[in-house]
């Protein structure tokens, strides 16, 4: 009688301990669909919201056509060459698409398996596909538009910028070339901001 009352205790804790550890294995599990499926949900709120905005407020189109009639000087396809207030519209939507693309990415790389790649780099390559050119969305856009201006890339960024979302979100690749240079503008999420 002594020998099998050790046995039952025996057996009883191990049975508590095994529903201890499937307990929290489910808990776990639980939480982590839970907080994937929030950031799901984040992720879908922001890209809708922000293709609604661009189509509303920052369509490339009908800037380049409004900027292309009412504010050039010249035909240099740069930056510089723009009156004063084409000048801060061109700003103003810089500033839009760095924001919201930055944040687009950031919110992807939460329900990407590698969470770490969250920089948007837009990159600039030549025709034998060196890179001649990178900004870093989160970087400041002066930095932008000093490579648009080297490059006299001005409406082809403001379309590639524009187009851009839709590949982001379906993880494609995607390339815009530069007709007068042949130099063609594509993109990457990167983990680390190399300079």
């Amino acid at each position: 009688m002594k020998n099998i009352l050790p046995i039952f205790l025996i057996s009883d804790l191990t049975i508590v301990i095994i529903t201890l550890v499937i307990a929290l294995f489910i808990i776990i599990f639980t939480l982590y669909i839970y907080t994937r499926n929030i950031h799901i949900r984040k992720y879908n709120r922001h890209y809708k919201k922000l293709i609604k905005k661009k189509e509303k407020k920052y369509n490339a189109n009908v800037i380049i056509d409004k900027i292309y009639n009412k504010y050039t000087i010249d035909e240099t396809n740069t930056y510089k060459s723009l009156k004063r207030h084409g000048k801060r519209i061109v700003k103003n939507y810089l500033r839009f698409y760095s924001r919201e693309l930055t944040k687009l990415a950031e919110l992807k790389s939460n329900i990407s398996p590698n969470k770490n790649q969250n920089k948007l780099v837009i990159i600039l390559k030549n025709k034998t596909n060196q890179i001649i050119g990178k900004w870093y969305t989160k970087t400041r856009i002066k930095k932008f538009i000093k490579l648009i201006d080297r490059h006299q890339l001005l409406f082809d960024s403001l379309a590639y910028l524009y187009e851009l979302p839709p590949y982001i979100h379906e993880k494609k690749s995607y390339h815009l070339e530069n007709h007068d240079n042949k130099n063609f503008l594509s993109y990457k999420i990167v983990e680390d901001m190399k300079k």
